[in-house]
């Protein structure tokens, strides 16, 4: 009785079609050797019943009249669902959809392209239609002359601007969209010259026959404008002091949409708005535009609970987040406060708290787990000794086992206080941290490796961030450098010097795919140290205290966000005492070349190659690469791909002649034994499970 309700109730939710009708159940289009069929069929009101399956190549669906029109998709339709709905066919429609095809490859300048064949395949027994276009595109028009009338009067900089905004290319075809495109942003070229009532029309001149066109461009620039009086509204009781250091509009500099952008993106980050809009006011007679800022204020205390599962990267929390791999995973609840106009001036106060139950293993192992707790503090304060520089006071509290490999419970602590600020629109970050960071060990265990100890240290971060989008980069570059330096002048138990650089790249190819590579080096000098070193040392461990220094500033390598087919913090030089790892070094360098194939619009695959070293030595050893080849899967989310990523490591390819890696094991009773290499099914190798890109 229950499988024939089922049953009922499937065939009650299967889509029909209404009697007299034609369902379109396939719509082809052939003969399209230069225009993606997708951007065709984007622009027509006749479509073909949806289908499970997937499309290699970008993951975007294409909209009507939107460049790029070229672009290569290959689709995969597998079948559809009894629920999915039928697209009717409606004869009228698609013989107006036949012109829309001609009229779509005009635009593109094909003016010769026709439909040459339109066959339809009727079943009448289901009542089903299969339509099949075939196109006959010819040559296109090819654009012969670009002329732009009325800019040789404008400076040298704002002509070289203007030119640069045309999209047209001599001996291309020419395309209506990127005609229209082109005049709109020589528009917003001549606007961001100051001349704000700039005005951009045009003429073209084509001979289909002759398969040439001639494009012009009149321009109007018209008078240079200066920024006027900014007033703000809907702040309500909120101060005006923050948002208009935000802002940082100046009277009477020149007019440029580009500051009213980095305004609204400044103000929006001040955190108490729920919306942010920047109204341009013209004066009448008077070649001066006023400013009206509109907010709207949103909540500003803010308090939530919940659970979660962490697994992979741990962040620091600090003004510059400087990840690296953990060997644990938790389950914790969280609680979390938030208020964005603490003691007035739009001040910012987050406290976070997470009890946790850690798991000291590479996930989903479940050894016995240990309880532990992360305590998070941040306070901002904005407009810190200029309008758009804030003084951020962070605090961090993490009490549980050591998350780089020791498996012993301790606590550690790190405050921080310094600016921080953006420039260019975002582009570029800056931060200054005076940074204490206190260990503490828990436990008067004779067998504990380390002793509590202290580090104060100041971090210099700057980044350039010139991709196309930081979540899901399709071209572009990003930029780093973290630099730290401990002691000296400030109490602590090392002085030293870390820099770490780092450059990554990102190159479109066809298909929707991406070649990303990324390059890192790091450098740690160590000139001094207040650890005291017993006279029995045990397996070394406060002499590599000493010598490689505090535990979360380190070098390290392995893992999701690194060399990938090993696990957290193995690359390089590495001691391991029964199941607890001592990992770091003071040298390190680590490359990554990665190709990105999207898969549908929701997943997507990698191939990578991974190679790198840590080194306890003065020096960089590039021939030790350890080299790593391995593929992974990504499912996209609105918080970032989750990522299941596989590496393996050959034996051949770890070490170029002799292996120099100091990597050594001790068993529980004090005997000297191989070190543990991972394995993934037998094959020297690691998998990775986590959340977010690996570069």
């Amino acid at each position: 009785m229950l499988l024939l309700l089922g049953a009922t109730d499937l065939t009650g939710c299967a889509a029909t079609i209404p009697p007299g009708r034609y369902g379109v159940n396939d719509f082809d289009i052939e003969g399209n050797d230069r225009v993606d069929e997708a951007a065709i069929k984007a622009c027509l009101a006749t479509h073909e019943r949806e289908r499970a399956g997937f499309t290699l190549g970008p993951s975007e669906d294409p909209e009507c009249g939107v460049p790029p029109f070229d672009e290569t998709r290959i689709p995969l339709k597998l079948w559809a669902w009894p629920w999915t709905d039928w697209p009717l066919y409606d004869e009228a429609v698609f013989t107006r959809d036949i012109d829309r095809i001609e009229r779509f490859y005009r635009a593109r300048g094909f003016y010769q392209a026709r439909v040459a064949d339109v066959q339809q395949e009727k079943h009448d027994d289901d009542r089903e239609i299969e339509l099949h276009v075939t196109v006959e595109e010819h040559e296109p028009v090819l654009v012969q002359s670009i002329d732009l009338e009325g800019v040789k009067d404008l400076e040298p900089d704002t002509r070289r601007r203007v030119e640069r905004a045309q999209r047209l290319e001599i001996d291309k075809p020419f395309d209506e969209a990127l005609y229209d495109q082109s005049k709109q942003a020589i528009r917003a070229a001549l606007r961001e010259s100051s001349y704000a009532e700039a005005e951009v029309d045009g003429s073209v001149v084509l001979d289909p026959n002759a398969r040439f066109g001639r494009v012009q461009y009149r321009v109007k620039p018209g008078q240079r404008y200066r920024f006027g009086k900014v007033q703000i509204s809907g702040q309500e009781d909120l101060s005006p002091t923050p948002i208009w250091g935000a802002a940082s509009v100046e009277e009477n500099t020149p007019f440029r949409p580009s500051v009213l952008d980095d305004a609204k993106r400044a103000i929006y980050e001040l955190g108490p708005f729920a919306s942010v809009d920047v109204v341009e006011v013209p004066r009448k007679n008077e070649p001066v535009i006023d400013i009206l800022i509109k907010v709207v204020p949103g909540r500003r205390f803010r308090f939530g609970i919940g659970a979660g599962l962490q697994v992979g990267n741990d962040v620091t929390y600090f003004t510059s987040y400087v990840s690296s791999d953990v060997n644990y995973w938790d389950l914790h609840l969280l609680g979390k406060i938030e208020h964005r106009d603490f003691l007035g001036g739009m001040r910012r106060l987050s406290i976070e708290d997470r009890p946790r139950l850690i798991f000291v293993e590479p996930f989903p192992r479940t050894p016995k787990p240990q309880l532990g707790n992360l305590l998070l503090i941040e306070f901002r304060q904005p407009a810190f000794a200029e309008s758009r520089t804030s003084l951020v006071l962070t605090g961090r509290w993490d009490l549980g086992p050591d998350p780089y490999g020791g498996g012993f419970f301790r606590s550690d602590l790190v405050a921080g206080i310094g600016p921080e600020r953006s420039f260019f629109r975002g582009k570029i970050s800056w931060s200054t941290t005076l940074n204490l960071n206190l260990f503490i060990p828990h436990g008067a265990d004779a067998n504990e490796p380390y002793p509590a100890y202290y580090a104060t240290y100041i971090q210099h971060a700057i980044t350039l961030d010139l991709r196309n989008d930081p979540r899901s980069p399709r071209r572009g570059a990003y930029f780093g450098l973290n630099v730290q330096h401990a002691g000296y002048f400030l109490p602590s138990d090392w002085d030293y010097v870390r820099v770490v650089p780092e450059a990554r790249g990102y190159i479109p190819l066809p298909l929707g795919m991406v070649l990303a590579g990324r390059l890192r080096i790091g450098v740690m000098e160590i000139t001094s140290s207040a650890i005291r070193v017993p006279a029995v040392d045990q397996y070394g461990y406060r002499e590599r205290l000493r010598e490689l220094g505090p535990l979360r500033n380190r070098l390290r390598e392995g893992g999701s966000n690194s060399v990938r087919g090993y696990n957290s913090n193995t690359v390089g030089d590495v001691t391991q005492v029964a199941n607890r790892l001592d990992s770091g070094g003071t040298r390190s360098w680590e490359t990554s070349l990665e190709l990105r194939i999207p898969v549908t619009a929701s997943i997507g695959a990698v191939l990578f190659i991974d190679a790198g070293d840590v080194s306890r030595e003065k020096r960089f050893r590039l021939n030790q690469p350890q080299m790593t080849l391995g593929f992974g899967l990504r499912y996209k989310t609105i918080v970032g791909p989750i990522r299941f990523d596989v590496g393996f490591a050959p034996p051949g390819l770890q070490s170029i002649g002799r292996d120099e890696r100091q990597r050594t094991g001790f068993n529980t009773a004090g005997d000297e034994v191989p070190f543990p290499e991972s394995h993934f099914f037998g094959a020297p190798g690691a998998w990775h499970f986590t959340i977010g890109e690996a570069f």
